[in-house]
């Protein structure tokens, strides 16, 4: 016979279960209590933390916004005279590598190179950064300058013809010759600018210059007034010239270059900003 459990007993039983069940119900609430303050001490620390990080920035961004000092005048004078002393260096630097004629394109592509630097207040030493950008730009340089010195010498000889004889031939000749001209004239200027800033094919440069001056023909017209500017000195009294040459061969081939980066950085900007 099995014993038959009496009501009382069962009652107990099920309070006990109860009793069991509540009690582990507390204890987890219990345990979720503490691990909810655990979870939040770290939370208000963090929070303090990037309020904290926070306001480190604003006053640095406050110290930022603050205006700069005034240069005084002695200390700007200071710096045009800097600067001035940089263009003569690299002025008889470009000199003396230019003088076997043939590596004249590699010292233009090196003179923007350094004077595109200056214009963005990024003056480097002016040896050093001079023959690496030399160095560097050899290749690509001379071979536009060979080009251009071709079509120089070709362009030369028509003249010579035009000159020499009277004929239909020679009145033909001397209408392509002024093509040819203008062709030049809008394809040279900018190219050994282009070779100081950006990689290219050679033929790529050579395309590009062109498409770029006649597309910026403002940019154009300024850069080529400028290095054509003693020519036109010599043309409207050689005696100005006579005196006054040898300024070219200390200072003012340097600043010419100069200021043709002056413009070039807007350029250079338009041509770089990304197309929306």
């Amino acid at each position: 016979m099995q014993n038959k459990k009496t009501p009382e007993e069962n009652t107990k039983k099920k309070d006990t279960k109860k009793q069991s069940t509540v009690e582990k119900n507390t204890s987890e609430k219990n345990t979720t209590k503490e691990k909810s303050k655990v979870e939040e001490k770290p939370i208000e620390e963090n929070s303090t933390e990037e309020n904290k990080a926070e306001e480190r920035t604003q006053d640095k961004y406050q110290q930022n916004e603050e205006p700069r000092e005034r240069l005084t005048k002695s200390k700007r004078f200071y710096n045009v005279m800097d600067k001035f002393g940089d263009l003569f260096y690299l002025n008889i630097l470009f000199i003396l590598t230019s003088l076997p004629i043939i590596t004249i394109g590699a010292s233009f592509t090196a003179l923007y190179t350094i004077t595109n630097k200056m214009v963005d207040d990024d003056e480097p030493p002016v040896k050093d950064a001079y023959f690496k950008a030399f160095k560097e730009n050899f290749k690509q340089s001379t071979t536009l300058w060979i080009i251009d010195l071709i079509i120089f010498y070709l362009m030369y000889l028509q003249y010579q013809y035009v000159i020499l004889y009277n004929n239909e031939g020679a009145k033909l000749l001397f209408v392509v010759l002024g093509f040819e001209f203008i062709f030049m004239a809008f394809a040279v200027p900018l190219q050994f600018p282009l070779v100081a800033r950006y990689i290219n094919t050679t033929g790529n440069m050579f395309k590009n210059a062109l498409i770029l001056s006649l597309a910026n023909l403002w940019v154009w017209f300024r850069m080529f007034f400028l290095w054509t500017f003693p020519i036109m000195i010599y043309y409207v009294n050689p005696k100005i010239m006579f005196y006054i040459w040898f300024l070219w061969l200390l200072i003012m081939t340097s600043v010419t270059a100069y200021a043709c980066s002056l413009f070039l950085k807007k350029f250079y900007a338009k041509l770089e900003r990304p197309k929306e």
